[in-house]
């Protein structure tokens, strides 16, 4: 890395230390105390025979996402993918990737980076760097909460390391978001713009997932959404789906390789 990009990478760190910081212990506190509500294998088998009382139709329809989040491991599991934590790492995600750039010529201190020895490659490395290292102490923070839950309140059948992978998952799939968010505040003017276009696509994605899921005139859709190459449980179950890291990898890799040939490109 250059000195130029280091000096950067300090630029976001002092901007955005104060958000990692909180939404890191967010994060660690929620799957904490996910911990302590998971159900105990008394109350599992509880509740899965009750749900065998069920309606036909019914048990069809949701049995087994329900059977599956009924043991405590799947619990666990299904909270790697709960609206809570998505929103930790979107947020991150959304204020570097997507305001990296574009926010600092819509405010004017571009013109004082640009005056500095500092290629423009080095301004997309820092917001890069800055990006991944961020989501990688969310997602880590998320895996911490839940081994430090483990800790305090064992859990027969359940061994916190387990899910790392599902955190390098969660990982992997905002990288993307976040290669995307580069792109397009490469290619913006103004931050605000910029966030609001890269917020408006994780939600367009994880609508189309939802939707696709339980609709099935609209289930062939689903592989257009990034969240579709997310799933804690199965990688609970089955481990990790090396086809759909590749996805994920592909993404980012792609989206920041041509944040860097944009922003190379464009007028300041």
């Amino acid at each position: 890395m250059s000195a130029g990009a280091g000096t950067l990478l300090g630029h976001h760190w002092r901007r955005h230390r104060t958000a990692l910081v909180m939404l890191c212990l967010g994060m660690a506190l929620f799957q904490g105390i996910i911990t302590r509500v998971a159900p105990s294998p008394e109350q599992a088998s509880f509740l899965r025979n009750l749900l065998r009382m069920a309606p036909g139709p019914v048990l069809q329809a949701l049995g087994e996402q329900i059977t599956a989040n009924l043991s405590a491991r799947g619990f666990l599991a299904f909270f790697y993918v709960h609206p809570f934590p998505l929103l930790m790492l979107a947020v991150w995600s959304i204020r570097v990737s997507a305001g990296a750039l574009a926010r600092e010529i819509g405010q004017g201190t571009m013109d004082l980076i640009a005056a500095r020895p500092v290629t423009r490659a080095s301004q997309v490395t820092a917001a890069l760097i800055a990006l991944l290292a961020g989501l990688a102490l969310i997602a880590a923070a998320a895996w911490a909460g839940t081994a430090i839950g483990l800790l305090s309140r064992p859990i027969p059948e359940v061994v916190a390391t387990d899910y790392l992978p599902a955190a390098f998952q969660l990982w992997l799939l905002f990288a993307a978001f976040g290669g995307v968010g580069l792109l397009i505040s490469a290619s913006r003017k103004e931050g605000g713009p910029a966030i609001a276009l890269l917020a408006g696509l994780m939600a367009v994605s994880f609508a189309l997932d939802y939707l696709a899921r339980v609709w099935q005139p609209i289930h062939g859709l689903r592989p257009l959404s990034l969240f579709r190459y997310y799933d804690p449980q199965a990688i609970l179950r089955q481990g990790l789906a090396g086809a759909d890291a590749l996805v994920l990898v592909g993404v980012a890799v792609v989206t920041a390789l041509a944040a860097y040939a944009v922003f190379a490109r464009r007028d300041l």
